[in-house]
């Protein structure tokens, strides 16, 4: 993806092949191991650009296998994926990494992006009109709040709802100039709370489910400083699942676990996932 970026920079245009390559390797990763996703979420980013393609990339093949996309489907998602902010790589690298606020020049380069890339992919022939597409509308919005053209609703196409679902997630995720990087668990939470207008619900659902905000096993705190591990999960309110508590509120463990369950214990959440190896 590196070599791709640079091709750009470069004015010197862009291999199909080798895009398509990228994405038939995800697919096929993908589709009997999560490995990945795993290393992605726990990865320090140096090269964000690089980084966020092949992370959206990743994610958007998680949700199409979710919605049981076939393979063909997938690849597409893939690329999609790979090539979502393709506008981005024309930037001068200043405005695409700058630590403080835009001026309206920078910000009228960045709105531009997604014509820019929709441009650059048209060039490539009408078979690549879906791809354009997704492009073109990967920063509109479920509820309107997007950009370019403010569309809604089924006016944009699944392909584009899936990668800029994708690339929020990611970018949350992401250390980034001007915000500290967000733990996977906080991200999913904050995307069921607070973005949750913005994405169409069928597709959060799908990428929550995928990824699991909180699998079994994993170690929590609450917010009245119980400690606990998850025991089991709760498909209609993943915030809340069932824990067996292991350590009170003062730190010190319980003879017997307790069971917890969450949607029960409304006065309850969890405010921190600890490291396996960590119970106080």
């Amino acid at each position: 993806m590196a070599a791709i970026g640079e091709d750009l920079r470069g004015n010197r245009g862009m291999t199909t092949e080798r895009c398509f390559g990228l994405a038939e390797a995800l697919v096929e990763v993908l589709a009997t191991s999560d490995d990945m996703i795993l290393r992605m979420m726990q990865e320090d980013v140096q090269a964000y650009q690089v980084a966020n393609a092949i992370h959206v990339a990743i994610l958007s093949v998680k949700i199409g296998q979710g919605l049981n996309y076939d393979s063909a489907a997938l690849q597409r998602l893939a690329m999609a994926g790979l090539l979502h902010d393709l506008g981005m790589w024309l930037l001068p690298q200043e405005i695409v990494e700058k630590p403080g606020s835009l001026s309206a020049d920078e910000w009228s380069g960045i709105h531009a992006h997604p014509e820019q890339g929709r441009r650059m992919v048209a060039e490539m022939g009408e078979s690549f009109d879906w791809l354009a597409t997704a492009i073109a509308q990967e920063h509109e919005r479920w509820d309107g709040s997007g950009y370019p053209c403010r569309l809604r609703g089924g006016a944009i196409t699944e392909v584009a709802q899936i990668i800029g679902l994708a690339d929020v997630l990611d970018a949350m995720m992401s250390p980034r100039p001007y915000h500290a990087r967000v733990a996977p668990h906080q991200a999913l939470r904050s995307l069921l709370v607070q973005h949750k207008q913005a994405f169409q619900p069928r597709l959060i659902k799908t990428l929550v489910d995928q990824l699991s905000l909180y699998p079994i096993g994993t170690l929590v705190r609450l917010n009245d400083g119980h400690v606990g591990t998850v025991s089991k999960v709760n498909p209609r309110y993943p915030l809340r699942p069932i824990l067996l508590v292991q350590r009170n509120r003062e730190g010190q463990t319980n003879r017997e676990s307790e069971t917890v369950d969450l949607c029960h214990e409304t006065s309850m959440h969890i405010v921190e996932v600890l490291p396996a190896t960590r119970a106080a």
